[in-house]
């Protein structure tokens, strides 16, 4: 009689690389249970071990002869259920029970029984047993409902424990926005934390985690982000701080920073797989990074701290082949005019010329922008500044003042002249670029940007089905019909918002989004700035 213990290569062979639930925190979407067995008696263990464990969606991890040496395993492994006898040497059931609901309350407990032993049967359930299994009656329909039980209990703690998990990470990130608004109770801001389940301890490293996707792609790709941090509870806390922002924190004043950086790239490479795994999304189109700030030694440096680390921004967009950041960021700059006056010179004399833009957008240009490293703002500004003027040179005067293809999304310095390479191409071609119903429906779209638009209703104007409507659309305009109408209703706010008096709820309105709230995120999302803050410049 003694502690058995299974191969656990075996199993991470036949289930793969997260076979069974062994470190207590199961995710149970087609999870695989671990089972221990507990019996002083070895033909009852023998019988077990003969069930057919796979077919149930469980697998035998272990097998003891009495309650230490089941302790022993738990306290190493930590399975999901543990099939235990009452009646042992060295430790009984009962003791056993206690002492693993104690520290392991999520391990699901069913005991094996006798008729003489049903007394210490009920004692059980009050200290936690989900069931009981009679020893003499045993056979598998009666383990298969065991084990449905102890499933469905493990499934209902873990939806308790995730909502009680986000609830606690959204009051964590609303006092994070107290501290960081300088609110004058600050130390009472720490302690709140701190009562949260987020004791910030001092010295302490900032680090910011930042995704940035296409807009039409957030709420895909931020509901797999949290999932993928969620994984990582055990190294950091995480607590959002914006749309694809995240604060982590280790919660060690002295922890290694080489450390840090490793489990950072690992959580980027895990997040790049969930999403390419399920089709979400091509490598270049979303970009993951992060940034680790020097030693904050008190509290009063954090938010100071913390808002010098968004600048990291601006030196990712110059280098994006760059995953962690370290210290303080280079930064970048507003334009000089002189050297403003300098790249225009250049720029005038090649405004006729759709090959002579392009080198000098490619050469001049670009070692232009990385030389006074521009605030990439400014260079989108610069840009749609720009577009307007060639296009009055070229006598296209009912072109829209409007910055097109969204050059204001664009993330990095490449991606930003790849997009305006594809314009001067647009712009400079005389030649008819879409069939007529492509054409109808960009019509319909302009002239009813201000009202719900819809697919379907656009298709139907144009005599299209849905399906085939969009599908052109992705073929010859190069992004999707949602997309498009986005893009179309950003590019017409940040007109109004530049050149009208209007309220940014006036602007929505005009817009076809009538929630406020919504037309806020979404703009955030494009232009990388709040309606607000692109109002005032």
């Amino acid at each position: 009689m003694g502690l058995s213990v299974y191969s656990k290569a075996v199993f991470f062979h036949a289930y793969g690389s997260n076979p069974i639930s062994m470190n207590g925190d199961p995710e149970m979407d087609d999870q695989v249970l671990s089972v221990l067995i507990v019996d002083d008696e070895i033909p009852i263990r023998q019988e077990l071990q003969m069930y057919n464990w796979e077919a149930q969606g469980a697998v035998l991890v272990g097998e003891a002869g009495n309650g230490e040496e089941a302790l022993e395993f738990c306290r190493k492994y930590v399975p999901d259920v543990m099939i235990t006898d009452i009646t042992m040497p060295v430790m009984n059931g009962l003791a056993l029970i206690r002492t693993v609901k104690k520290e392991f309350p999520q391990i699901q407990v069913v005991i094996l029984t006798c008729h003489s032993d049903f007394e210490y049967a009920r004692e059980a359930l009050k200290l936690g047993a989900i069931g009981y299994v009679i020893k003499v009656m045993m056979d598998d329909s009666e383990l298969e409902q065991t084990l449905a039980e102890a499933r469905r209990a493990i499934e209902k703690e873990k939806s308790y424990n995730t909502k009680k998990k986000e609830e606690n990470r959204w009051n964590q990130s609303k006092l994070l926005g107290q501290l960081l608004t300088h609110n004058d109770s600050t130390m009472d801001v720490y302690k709140s934390l701190a009562d949260k389940g987020l004791p910030l301890t001092f010295p302490l490293q900032i680090v910011r985690f930042y995704v940035e996707a296409k807009h039409g792609d957030w709420l895909f790709v931020d509901r797999e982000v949290r999932q993928v941090l969620g994984s990582y509870d055990h190294d950091f806390a995480w607590v959002p701080v914006d749309i694809g922002e995240h604060f982590v924190y280790f919660g060690h004043p002295n922890k290694d920073r080489l450390s840090m950086i490793t489990t950072i790239e690992a959580v980027i490479s895990d997040i790049h797989y969930k999403l390419e795994s399920i089709h979400l999304h091509k490598r270049e189109c979303i970009h993951i990074y992060a940034s680790i700030s020097d030693d904050v030694d008190k509290p009063e440096q954090f938010q100071q701290a913390f808002q010098v680390m968004s600048l990291w921004k601006n030196d990712y967009f110059y280098d994006s082949s760059t995953r962690v950041f370290l210290g303080k960021p280079e930064g970048a700059h507003v334009i000089e005019p002189k050297a403003l006056a300098r790249i225009e010179e250049k720029m005038k004399k090649v405004i006729w010329d759709q090959a002579g833009i392009s080198a000098f957008i490619e050469g001049d240009f670009t070692n232009w922008a990385r030389e006074h490293r521009i605030l990439p703002n400014e260079l989108k500004k610069l840009i749609h500044k720009w577009n307007i003027l060639w296009n009055k040179e070229r006598g296209d005067f009912d072109h829209d003042e409007i910055l097109s293809q969204h050059i204001y999304q664009t993330v990095t310095l490449h991606e930003m002249m790849t997009a305006l390479l594809h314009d001067i191409h647009i712009n400079f071609s005389g030649e008819e670029r879409y069939r007529p119903e492509i054409r109808l429906a960009g019509k319909i779209i302009r002239e009813k940007i201000s009202q719900p638009l819809s697919l379907s209703s656009v298709a139907e104007e144009v005599g299209l089905s849905s399906s085939y409507l969009s599908r052109l659309f992705s073929e010859e305009v190069g992004e999707s019909f949602n997309d498009y109408v986005t893009r179309l209703r950003m590019e017409k706010a940040a007109y109004l918002l530049k050149n009208m008096n209007l309220k940014i709820y006036e602007v929505a309105e005009q817009v076809g989004i009538p929630s406020y709230r919504y037309f806020s995120i979404v703009f955030r999302n494009w232009m990388g700035v709040t309606p607000l803050e692109f109002k005032k410049g």
